[in-house]
């Protein structure tokens, strides 16, 4: 048969459209099972389904070690999820959930909503279009209960320029949900910004959140800079929040208020935070004179490209300003902070005994307010160091200089709380125009995650005062303070009218008040962040478990009550105090512990040397060595013994 040359020509071009077509056909599915197959072989085939709750808000499993088979992949939800309403699709042929009351199918193409259970393990079964099982995994869904929740998403989608630097800022978007998921907020923010020193270094971190524009979240007053804490360093989770309230509670100004959120960055759950004020200058916040905002609006933008100076002799750093406001006695915010800390800020001081301050207002400081400034708290440095109190130069007593009251309410929140870091950073004064007062005030309170016996050795001794001296590198100040009299009298009425009752309170109450807020939320942080969660205590021995912060918070508990036990005997019973003194092998430093007339130091302070081997402390003048049964009926020093070490076998 002979076919015409017209149909052979329609015959060819249909087998080339078919040849065209049929590919086209084939190529998406061909696409998608590549697809598939590669997050097989990355181990993290679970990916492959996306999960939609209530808002139309999409969330895929998170697996923080997908390489072993028997790991546990959570979707992390929010509170106001309805568990009974999960949209799930995926990439896959097909997907099957199996451990729950029926096995839930899932089919590629489909959008289904499906009923979920918190904390069942379900295993999800991958199948190919040959109904192959092709890979498997567990997987549970757990829910946040009663907290609010934060999503921010940054402008690049992604975290990780931000968790890599935290010099570096980005735009970003929040929108703040109540815990019934009603929108309260949302807007595009100025930035987010990492921060923190250790903190910094963990896979969980801190941000600061800068708004377009003023927001009260929670009834914490308008502010524009907002706080996300990360507590990586309090394995209870409560401390900071106790020790804010407590500072509230005794009516100490600027003290942060705080409340407990849950976080998504783009979309993934980063964990519970502790969202707070900042310790700052303005209103809701510490409400005296801005010197910054002043230099800038006599300065402009310059300040920021402005040529630094350093003193002469190295005690005083900050930025050459043209024009200084006529009021520069206030307000400064100023915080003592030592080693890398102070490095980084562009302007502070240096007293003459080594005491860091670092201006956090005005950071950027001209000469005559560096001057100004460092020169009152030289004043007071002089005259507090003064056996009787008075300046040397100025004859002026030290009370005249401080605010006794506040500066008795921030030594009071440090040593109650015997924090490892109150002597030496995050330790707030501030200084108001000499209209409203020519004092500085000690506060506002900050950073109390390594406090309540969070640390190893003598920092969790309960029985004994330490004047703010814990730390390697510490303030002194607190020890001259507490030489003074008048000094330790109004301790004595602050702690009998504003702290003592409440210990009982926080320790009682308070504690388990939090701990009932976040109990649902930290079986969701635990299950993410619990390998990141760090304790001072070399020695603690409490296993991971994804309860073991309410063994940590119990430890806080008992601590406070312990505490209040020693602190009642010393300042509402008068219980006698015998000072030891704690001098480096050539006399330097001043390491004080105050303990109660017979008793003994529960735990020593250790030191340690290249090439030698601590031996222990020996009395001045006796040379006997002081021992955790030594009692102390007398003031005493105590020098370092040191031999050769062994050698290394």
């Amino acid at each position: 048969m002979i076919i015409d040359n017209r149909k052979l020509k329609k015959i060819r071009w249909l087998f080339v459209i078919l040849a065209a077509v049929l590919p086209l056909l084939f190529l998406p599915k061909l696409f998608k099972d590549m697809k598939i197959y590669n997050l097989l072989r990355k181990n993290i085939i679970d990916t492959s389904v996306t999960f939609t709750y209530t808002g139309n808000r999409q969330i895929k499993c998170y697996n923080d070690n997908p390489d072993n088979q028997e790991s546990i992949s959570y979707v992390f939800l929010p509170s106001y999820a309805d568990m009974a309403q999960i949209g799930v699709e995926t990439l896959a042929e097909r997907v099957d959930f199996t451990g729950g009351p029926e096995t839930i199918t899932v089919r590629s193409g489909e959008y289904a909503t499906c009923g979920f259970e918190t904390g069942v393990l379900y295993r999800m079964h991958f199948y190919n279009a040959s109904g192959t099982e092709i890979g498997a995994r567990d997987v549970t869904f757990l829910k946040s209960d009663g907290l609010p929740v934060m999503y921010v998403n940054t402008r690049t989608g992604s975290m990780e320029r931000l968790d890599a630097d935290k010099t570096y800022k980005e735009k970003a978007s929040i929108e703040f949900l109540d815990n019934e998921g009603e929108l309260v907020f949302t807007d595009e923010i100025r930035s987010i910004s990492a921060r923190g020193n250790q903190t910094f270094t963990y896979d969980k971190k801190s941000y600061q959140l800068n708004l377009s524009v003023p927001v009260d979240f929670m009834n914490m007053g308008m502010s524009d800079t907002w706080i996300l804490l990360c507590n990586v360093y309090d394995p209870a989770y409560i401390r900071n929040k106790l020790t804010y309230e407590m500072a509230l509670q005794a009516g100490m100004p600027g003290s942060a208020r705080s409340e407990y959120i849950d976080v998504y960055f783009n979309g993934v759950y980063a964990g519970m935070y502790q969202l707070c004020e900042k310790v700052e200058i303005g209103e809701n916040r510490l409400e005296i004179a801005d010197l910054e905002m002043q230099n800038r609006a006599l300065n402009g933008e310059v300040l920021d490209y402005a040529d630094t100076f350093v003193t002469e002799d190295g005690s005083g750093k900050g930025i050459r300003l043209a024009r200084n406001p006529e009021d520069i006695t206030g307000g400064y915010l100023i915080e003592h902070d030592y080693g890398e800390k102070f490095s980084e800020v562009t302007s502070g001081f240096i007293t003459d005994t080594g005491e860091h301050f670092a201006l956090k207002n005005p950071g950027h400081a001209s000469e005559a307010e560096i001057a100004y400034i460092s020169g009152r708290m030289q004043e007071i440095e002089d005259a507090i160091k003064a056996e009787d109190g008075y300046n040397p130069v100025t004859g002026k007593y030290y009370a005249e200089y401080i605010d006794l009251e506040s500066w008795a309410d921030k030594y009071l929140v440090e040593e109650i709380t015997r924090n490892n870091g109150g002597g030496s950073t995050s330790s707030y004064f501030y200084k108001p125009q000499d209209s409203l007062s020519t004092k500085i005030y000690g506060g506002p309170v900050w950073d109390y995650d390594k406090g309540y016996g969070n640390a190893s050795g003598y920092n969790k001794n309960t029985r004994d005062l330490a004047f703010l001296t814990l730390h390697m590198d510490y303030t002194s100040w607190f020890y001259y303070l507490y030489q003074h009299e008048d000094f330790v009298e109004m301790v004595k009425k602050e702690y009998r009218e504003k702290f003592s009752d409440y210990l009982t309170v926080m320790a009682m109450e308070k504690a388990d008040e939090y701990l009932a807020q976040i109990e649902a939320s930290a079986v969701l942080d635990q299950a993410r962040f619990g390998y990141v969660y760090r304790t001072l205590d070399e020695n603690l021995e409490i296993p991971f478990s994804p309860d073991n912060y309410k063994l940590h918070a119990q430890s806080v508990k008992q601590f406070i009550l312990e505490r209040k036990a020693f602190l009642d005997e010393v300042w509402l019973e008068d219980a006698p105090i015998c000072m030891v003194h704690f001098k480096d092998a050539d006399g330097n430093g001043n390491r004080c512990v105050g303990v109660i007339s017979g008793e003994c130091i529960e735990t020593l302070p250790t030191e340690s040397r290249d090439g030698m081997q601590f031996l222990g402390w020996q009395i001045e003048d006796s040379g006997a060595f002081l021992t955790t049964q030594t009692p102390i009926t007398s003031e005493i020093t105590v020098y370092p013994a040191w031999d050769a070490a062994p050698p290394q076998e």
